[in-house]
């Protein structure tokens, strides 16, 4: 089960959230900030610095919403498991 969940939170989930219009808009908006970000006159410790923030973020939404999503799917097995849709 756990394969099929996560084949779920990868592959799929990426097809679905490619062609979702609120998904590209946040895309861009990462774009512009990246600019953004690029403008600035910061040092190279400074970059690093934000960089491993920005990284560290990412990084824990990343596995937060991985297991939510695993998590979500478990239940959903187990809810019909217990309503005797599934055996």
């Amino acid at each position: 089960m756990d394969i099929i969940a996560e084949h779920g939170a990868n592959e799929r989930l990426d097809a679905i959230l490619f062609r979702d219009p609120e998904f590209q808009r946040l895309e861009r908006k990462i774009g512009k900030e990246m600019e953004a970000f690029s403008r600035l006159s910061l040092s190279k410790k400074e970059r690093q610095t934000v960089d491993r923030l920005i990284s560290a973020h990412a990084e824990n939404g990343a596995y937060y919403s991985t297991a939510a999503y695993l998590q979500g799917f478990k239940d959903c097995a187990a809810l019909l498991k217990e309503t005797g849709v599934i055996r």
